[in-house]
C-alpha cells in the first residue's frame, strides 16, 4: 500500500540521477520530468510449486522508493498513454533503456514515462550520486534474521547476471510497489501525481533483466484477484531483449530455487503484449527454446519481433545516449564499449521499437493486431544462420540488412574477465560489432550513390507500409544507410 507521494525537488546542483533533461534536452520539447519519492509497505511473495503460483510470506513490510516523471507540460498536449519503465539494475545503475530506445515517440506522441526503481542494488550508485538526495531510500529486508540457505559465492558461480544478493535488503518487495504505483496512477486520488493528466491507457516495459520481471509480473501476479481488482492492472505490454535463460525469482531467497521454464516467457495474456529481441537473445540465450507464436486468442494476444542486426547493447543505447556525462564518470559508473573492435554495433534498434510502441498503443486501443514478422532462423544448437555476407537470416529487417554496407555481429572479442556474464570468456554476447565492405565490393554490389538511394527508399516505404518503421523516421533511416554507404567508400 501506497502511504504518501513526495516530489522531490530539482535544483542546479541536484537533479534525478541520470537525468533526460541533460540528454533530451526535454524542456525544448515542451516535456518535464520531475522525481518522487514513495512511502508505503509491501508484501514479500514465496513460490507455491516450480510454476507461477505464488503466497503472502511476510506482510506489510515498510519501505521507501523512488520513480521519475516525464510528461507534456501541458495537460492538454497528453495522449492518454502512459508507459512505466521497470528501470533494469542489472549493472547496478540505473538504466531506463526502454525511455533511450522509445523517447523520440513517447515525446512526438505526447505520451507519459514513469521509470520506477526496480531493485535495491543500484541505490548504492544513486547515493554516491547524491547522498542528501538518495540517502532515504530503503527496502529493508523485514526478516534479516533469516539467512540465506545457499552461499553467496555458489549463487554467483550459477548465475552471474544476479551478483546482487544482500542479506540487509529484500528484492522481493517491488511486487506490490509496482502494482500499487499502477492503481495509484489510475485513481483520482490527491497523491497521484498525474492527477492533471488523462491517463487512458497504462502500459508495463522492460528491457532485458526488467523484460524477465515483466514476464515474471504478468505470470504470477497481474490476474491475481487481489491485483486485478475486477479490472487489469495494465492495458498492454512491450518486453524487451529478455534473456529467456534467466527466470526472476519472487524473492532474493529463492534465488537457486529451480523453476519451471514456463516462467521464462508469457503462458497467459489479455492484454496486448509485444515482445522484440535482438540477434544477441534470439539464440544465444535461449529464446529459441522458448518460443511462442504469434496470436490474437482472447487469452493470448502476442506478438513476437526478432530484430536482426541489432545486439543486445549498442552504441546509441548503451554509449553514446550517456553523452560522456561527467556525474557518471565521477562516480565510475560511465557505460563504455569494451570490445576490441573499431566499431561497436549501432544498429539503429530505436527505430524499430518505436514503431513497435505505436503498434502497441493502436492494437490497444482499437483491437487490431499489428503485422507479423518473419523469425531469426537459427541451427540445430540455437545459433543464428548467416547469409553470403556473414549477417543474419530472416527476422525483423530493414534497409541496413537487405542492403548491406557492412556486417553486423551480436558478440564481441574482448579481454578475459570484463564479461559480467562469464568473467572466463574472452567474448562478450551482449555488444557486437561492426565490418564495412570494401569500396571495391560496395560500388560492385550497387554501382553508385544514387542506385542505392533508390533501393533503400523503396525498401523502406515497403517497411513503413507494414509499420515495422514509423513514417516520421523513414527518412533518418535512409539517411543513415547513405551515411554509411559514403563512408565505407561507395
Amino acid at each position: 500500500m501506497i502511504e504518501r507521494i513526495e516530489q522531490i525537488p530539482i535544483t542546479d546542483t541536484s537533479y534525478p540521477f541520470a537525468s533526460a533533461e541533460k540528454y533530451c534536452k526535454l524542456s525544448q520539447n515542451g516535456y518535464e520530468e520531475t522525481e518522487y519519492y514513495m512511502y508505503g509497505t509491501a508484501n514479500v511473495y514465496r513460490s507455491v510449486d516450480k510454476d507461477e503460483r505464488v503466497e503472502v510470506a511476510t506482510a506489510d513490510a515498510p519501505y521507501i522508493n523512488r520513480f521519475v516523471v516525464r510528461a507534456p507540460k501541458n495537460p492538454k498536449l497528453c495522449s492518454g498513454n502512459v508507459v512505466i519503465e521497470i528501470v533494469n539494475p542489472t549493472s547496478f545503475m540505473e538504466i531506463d533503456r526502454m525511455w533511450i530506445l522509445g523517447h523520440k515517440e513517447f515525446v512526438r506522441n505526447g505520451d507519459i514515462y514513469i521509470g520506477i526503481t526496480s531493485k535495491p542494488n543500484t541505490i548504492k550508485k544513486m547515493v554516491e550520486f547524491n547522498t542528501e538526495r538518495y540517502g532515504r531510500l530503503s527496502w529493508k529486508n523485514p526478516n534479516p534474521e533469516v539467512p540465506f540457505s545457499f552461499k553467496i559465492e555458489e549463487a554467483l558461480e550459477r548465475n552471474h547476471v544476479l551478483p546482487d544478493l544482500d542479506i540487509s535488503y529484500e528484492t522481493g518487495l517491488f511486487w506490490d510497489m509496482l502494482t500499487d504505483l499502477a492503481w495509484l496512477i489510475r485513481s483520482d486520488e490527491d497523491e497521484n501525481p498525474l492527477l492533471k493528466y488523462s491517463r487512458k491507457y497504462i502500459y508495463l516495459t522492460g528491457w532485458s533483466q526488467s523484460a524477465c520481471y515483466l514476464f515474471r509480473y504478468v505470470n504470477s501476479f497481474a490476474y491475481r484477484p487481489e491485483v486485478s481488482r475486477g479490472g487489469k492492472v495494465f492495458d498492454g505490454y512491450l518486453a524487451g531483449g529478455g534473456v529467456r535463460s534467466l527466470v526472476t525469482p519472487i524473492n532474493q531467497y529463492e534465488s537457486l530455487k529451480e523453476y519451471s521454464f514456463k516462467l521464462s516467457r508469457i503462458e497467459k495474456v489479455s492484454e496486448p503484449f509485444i515482445a522484440v529481441q535482438t540477434e544477441s537473445e534470439n539464440g544465444r540465450y535461449d529464446s529459441w527454446r522458448t518460443m511462442r507464436s504469434d496470436s490474437d486468442n482472447l487469452y493470448f494476444k502476442y506478438r513476437l519481433y526478432e530484430v536482426t542486426g541489432a545486439s543486445h547493447d549498442t552504441m546509441y543505447s548503451y554509449v553514446d545516449y550517456y553523452q560522456n556525462d561527467p556525474d557518471l564518470k565521477r562516480i565510475d559508473h560511465l557505460p563504455e564499449y569494451i570490445g576490441k573492435h573499431e566499431e561497436g554495433n549501432d544498429y539503429p534498434s530505436q527505430i524499430l521499437f518505436a514503431a513497435a510502441y505505436r503498434n502497441l498503443f493502436n492494437w490497444v486501443r482499437t483491437g487490431a493486431g499489428p503485422n507479423h514478422c518473419e523469425r531469426i532462423k537459427v541451427d540445430a544448437e540455437g545459433e543464428n544462420c548467416k547469409d553470403a555476407f556473414g549477417n543474419t537470416v530472416g527476422g525483423l529487417r530493414t534497409c541496413l540488412l537487405n542492403y548491406p554496407t557492412g556486417r553486423y555481429n551480436s558478440t564481441s572479442n574482448i579481454e578475459v574477465g570484463m564479461s559480467m556474464l562469464d568473467p572466463s570468456s574472452d567474448k562478450d554476447g551482449l555488444f557486437g560489432y561492426e565490418e564495412a565492405f570494401s569500396s571495391g565490393m560496395l560500388k560492385e554490389l550497387y554501382g553508385t550513390i544514387e542506385n542505392y538511394r533508390k533501393l533503400v527508399t523503396q525498401d523502406t516505404e515497403e517497411q513503413i507500409s507494414k509499420g515495422f518503421v514509423c513514417k516520421e523516421d523513414g527518412q533518418e533511416l535512409i539517411e543513415l544507410a547513405l551515411e554509411l554507404a559514403r563512408k565505407r567508400g561507395l
